[in-house]
C-alpha cells in the first residue's frame, strides 16, 4: 500500500507510553517556576499546590496590550542608508546609536495575565503531615494531582484543562465524607470587577490596557476586555454552598467539590480594534459554561483524555544504556514517588535514560498544551504568565524564539500545532506588505 495514500489515523496510530512519565514534587511550589502547567492551547493555569491557601494563576492567550495601527515609517529608508554608510566607514558604535534611535520603532506590546483562582482551605495546621505531601504532573493524562493528609484524612485535588470543552476543571475530594470545606474567589492584577450570581457562580470582568504601562494623564483607546467565570458543584448529604459576599463562595461539609473555569475575551482578530469588537466575552463564557453544565466530571475527564492522548500517544520513546557487563539494559523509569529535582541531581552521576524520555515528552506536552488549531501562536512562555510586565514581554520574537517553539512540531508528530504559527505569519504578511512598500 502506497504511503502517500495512507490516512493520518493509519500513519499515526496511538502508541501507549509504558514508562513512568510524571514530574513529581514533595512540597508545594515555592516559586512560580515550581508550579505545574496545564493548558488546552488557549486557556492555561499554573498549579502551585499550596495546602492551606492555594493560588492558581490563569491565562488566556488573546490578552495583550495594544491595538491595530500604522507601522510604516517613511523616514526609515534615509535612516537605513545612514546606518549603512557608518558601518562601511567602520563607525560601528555610532551606527548602533543611529539604528536604535531611528530604526527601532516603538516598544512592542505585552502579553497580559487573566487572573487567579484562590482557594482558602479549612485545614488544621497542627494536624497537617508534611511527609504525606505529593504533587505531580502526569504527562500521559495531562493531569495535575495534589495529595496530602491532615490528621487521618487524605485530601486529593485533580486539575486538567480540556480542549474539547474549553474548561479548566478541578476536583477536590477526600477519603472521609463531609470533610471538604473551603472558600473560593477570583482575583486579578488587571483592572476588573468581580461579582456572583444566583447559580453558585462568580464572574470576573476585566480589561487590558491598550498600551504598556499607560500614564494616568493621557487618553488611549480601549483595550481588550475579558471575562472569567467560576462554577461550583458539591456532593454529599451535608454539603452546602454559601455566598459570603459579592465575590466569594463558601463550601462546607461536602464529600467532594468540582470547580469549572471558563474564559473569553473581546479579541476577534489582529485587524479589529478592541473598541470596535462586537463580541461580548461574558455572554460567550456563560454559553461555554452552559454547554458543560450537564456533563459529569468523569465525562469531562474522559473527553479530555480522548482528545489529549490522540496527540500525545503518537510518539513513544524508549531508551537504554550499557551496563557494566556491556549489555544493553532498559530502564522503565525511577520510582514514581521520587521527586524530579532529585532525579535531575542524580543524573550528574547516573545518566538515567528515563529522565531523557521524561524531558522529551514534557516538551511535547507543553506544545500540545499551548498551541492548538485556532489559538494564538505559542509565545516565549507558551501561554503561562504571572506578570503585567513579563520577561521580554512574552512576545513571539522572530529572531529565533518563535521558530524554536515550533521545531518539534513535525519531528514529534504534532503537525496540527503549526496552524497558529502559519495563521500568525499570514497576518504579519498583510502589514509587512505595507511596510515593505513605504520603508
Amino acid at each position: 500500500k502506497d504511503v502517500d495514500r495512507l490516512k493520518d489515523g493509519e500513519l499515526w496510530k496511538a502508541s501507549s507510553n509504558s514508562g513512568v512519565l510524571k514530574i513529581v514534587f514533595k512540597g508545594e511550589a515555592r516559586n512560580w517556576t515550581d508550579a505545574l502547567p496545564i493548558g488546552n492551547g488557549r486557556f492555561g493555569a499554573m498549579i502551585h499546590g499550596a495546602v492551606f491557601s492555594e493560588t492558581i494563576n490563569l491565562n488566556e492567550d488573546t490578552l495583550w496590550t495594544g491595538y491595530p495601527g500604522n507601522y510604516t515609517d517613511p523616514n526609515a529608508r534615509k535612516a537605513l542608508a545612514k546606518v549603512r554608510k557608518l558601518v562601511n566607514n567602520g563607525n560601528y558604535s555610532e551606527a548602533t546609536v543611529v539604528a536604535d534611535k531611528e530604526l527601532s520603532g516603538s516598544l512592542s506590546d505585552v502579553y497580559q495575565l487573566l487572573g487567579d483562582l484562590k482557594l482558602d482551605m479549612d485545614h488544621s495546621e497542627s494536624e497537617y503531615n508534611e511527609e504525606t505531601y505529593h504533587r505531580e504532573l502526569d504527562l500521559d493524562t495531562a493531569t495535575v494531582t495534589v495529595r496530602y493528609s491532615v490528621g487521618d484524612i487524605e485530601f486529593t485535588r485533580e486539575h486538567f484543562a480540556s480542549n474539547p470543552d474549553e474548561v479548566i476543571a478541578t476536583k477536590i475530594s477526600s477519603n472521609r465524607n463531609s470533610s471538604i470545606s473551603f472558600t473560593a474567589y477570583l482575583n486579578s492584577q488587571m483592572d476588573h470587577i468581580s461579582y456572583k450570581n444566583d447559580k453558585n457562580q462568580i464572574i470576573l470582568e476585566g480589561s487590558c490596557p491598550s498600551v504598556r504601562n499607560p500614564p494616568q494623564s493621557e487618553d488611549y483607546p480601549s483595550g481588550i476586555v475579558f471575562s472569567l467565570v467560576l462554577d461550583l458543584q458539591v456532593g454529599g448529604e451535608k454539603g452546602k454552598v454559601y455566598q459570603l459576599n459579592d465575590r466569594k463562595i463558601r463550601v462546607e461539609n461536602a464529600d467532594w467539590a468540582v470547580i469549572h473555569l471558563v474564559a473569553s475575551s473581546s479579541f476577534v482578530g489582529p485587524f479589529t480594534r478592541p473598541a470596535d469588537s462586537k463580541k461580548d466575552p461574558t455572554s460567550e463564557a456563560q454559553s461555554m459554561m452552559n454547554s458543560i453544565k450537564k456533563l459529569s466530571y468523569s465525562t469531562l475527564y474522559s473527553r479530555h483524555l480522548d482528545d489529549y492522548q490522540e496527540l500525545f500517544h503518537r510518539v513513544s520513546l524508549k531508551l537504554s544504556k550499557s551496563s557494566k557487563a556491556g549489555l544493553l539494559t532498559e530502564l522503565s523509569g525511577n520510582d514514581q514517588q521520587t521527586p524530579t529535582a532529585d532525579r535531575i541531581r542524580s543524573f550528574q552521576t547516573d545518566e538515567d535514560p528515563s529522565m531523557v524520555e521524561l524531558l522529551f515528552q514534557y516538551g511535547r506536552y507543553l506544545m500540545i498544551s499551548s498551541t492548538r488549531p485556532g489559538t494564538q501562536p505559542s509565545n516565549l512562555q507558551g501561554i503561562w504568565n504571572k506578570d503585567i510586565n513579563p520577561p521580554w514581554d512574552c512576545s513571539p520574537h522572530l529572531n529565533i524564539n518563535l521558530q524554536m517553539n515550533y521545531w518539534p512540531s513535525l519531528s514529534c508528530n504534532l503537525h496540527e500545532s503549526q496552524e497558529p504559527l502559519f495563521d500568525y505569519i499570514a497576518s504579519l504578511a498583510s502589514n509587512g506588505k505595507k511596510t515593505a512598500m513605504v520603508n
